[in-house]
């Protein structure tokens, strides 16, 4: 801990220039004072920058050392603020706690006045602030520190963070808007695989559920039901017994009844950007292939795990599973072998679905988003409300310069519907 009152924030504000940054720091070198921590930035021709210094090694008075830096407003044109550095705030400067806050959804009056009013609550401190999109969609990026929230015993700091999140989305729910909270060092990594869960994340639930109608209607010769998830203890029992039920169906009708599933909304277009910025995409489905089948064939993926159905010399289907058969379990198991070939690490990786039990493996990632889920109170890094699932593109991090750029190089084919 520095020298008591030698401990100083030095706020500038003024229109940009070449070497702003170098004559301020200079003249604190010369004074033989040091930078323990800085946040500068410059937009729309404005600089701004903020600074905190410790002159405990320094001789000079502090009288001196305030008028010499207060004169470099005079020769860099900028405004100087001076002030004394409470030393009770010093514990947490190297300890911040930052995270990154994305919301999202359509635009309406009061979003930002009543997400900043919540931090101020929670005693959340706001960073920065920026639009990532403006217009009926509407689209921020926070930064923020929570390093002085308040944590009430028992209750441990990450549980209180947690609380928040929770919090913090069950506002967004009431403003109807998408929300997706994560910790700045994996936001700041770069992202290079995401994984899908076919059936939760990117078919269309009522198409889905006409499909298993069609497919029904046509297998009750056979005693029992096709159920879309894979629910109850036993879920590979489940998987099996899906696959009985549809013993003696024509392939041919499986594959003319598959071609009346509808991608939801973006889909096609999100997979198409993602590529075209080096993704890897890996798809999971714990039901049959040919739920991926158009995703895989029409865009390209990389890695696509589902269950396939064994068929006859007559291309009847025989109520078998060929092996390995994969169930939800599975899906944990199936992303780490994805890591282990691109030699990747959590963080990395990005995973969507709907939080539930047939997506449960996006927990253990570095960026989590349960996208329409039933239950919001689900434990992911993020919840997509919006129809569109395109839009999770706002959440990766990515300059919206730089995604405007991907997003006109793949305008992408039809986001729902028959191609």
């Amino acid at each position: 801990m520095g020298e008591k009152g030698k401990i100083i924030s030095l706020s500038a504000i003024g229109l940009d220039s070449p070497g702003l940054v170098a004559k301020l720091t200079t003249k604190v070198f010369e004074l033989n004072g040091n930078i323990i921590d800085v946040e500068e930035s410059c937009r729309h021709g404005l600089f701004s920058i903020f600074l905190i210094i410790d002159f405990s090694g320094s001789d000079a008075h502090m009288r001196k050392i305030s008028e010499a830096l207060s004169r470099m407003g005079e020769e860099t044109g900028l405004k100087v603020v001076l002030g004394v550095y409470p030393e009770d705030r010093m514990a947490y400067s190297g300890e911040k706690e930052n995270h990154v806050v994305t919301v999202l959804g359509e635009d309406k009056p009061g979003i930002i006045a009543a997400v900043s009013t919540f931090f101020h609550q929670h005693h959340v401190n706001i960073e920065s602030c920026k639009m990532i999109a403006r217009g009926k969609f509407f689209s921020m990026e926070m930064a923020i520190n929570t390093s002085r929230m308040r944590v009430e015993p028992p209750m441990s700091r990450r549980e209180a963070i947690e609380k928040m999140k929770l919090a913090l989305k069950e506002l967004c729910r009431t403003l109807n808007q998408s929300v997706v909270i994560q910790s700045e060092n994996v936001f700041n990594r770069r992202k290079k695989l995401i994984v899908f869960d076919v059936e939760s994340s990117l078919l269309q639930e009522s198409s889905l559920g006409d499909f298993m109608k069609r497919i029904q209607g046509r297998a009750n010769a056979v005693e029992g039901e096709v159920q879309i998830g894979n629910g109850g203890e036993n879920r590979l029992q489940s998987v099996v017994e899906n696959a009985r039920v549809l013993r003696g169906m024509p392939v041919a009708d499986l594959e003319k009844f598959s071609e009346n599933l509808q991608l939801n909304p973006g889909a096609l277009e999100l997979i198409g950007t993602l590529k075209t910025m080096g993704f890897k995409i890996a798809l999971l489905s714990s039901g049959f292939s040919f739920f991926m089948k158009r995703v895989f064939e029409e865009a390209g993926v990389d890695y696509a795990f589902s269950n396939s159905l064994k068929a006859d010399e007559n291309g009847l289907l025989t109520g078998e599973l060929q092996e390995p058969i994969i169930t939800d379990e599975a899906k944990s198991e199936i992303l780490d072998f994805i890591m282990s070939v691109e030699n990747l690490k959590p963080e990395q990786v990005i995973a969507v679905g709907d939080g539930s039990t047939r997506s449960h493996f996006i927990k253990n990632v570095g960026l989590s988003i349960a996208f329409k889920p039933e239950d919001r109170s689900v434990a992911t890094d993020g919840i997509l409300s919006t129809d569109r699932i395109s839009n999770i593109l706002y959440c990766l991090g990515i300059p919206k310069a730089e995604l405007d750029k991907y997003l006109k190089k793949k305008s992408g084919p039809p986001v729902s519907g028959k191609p």
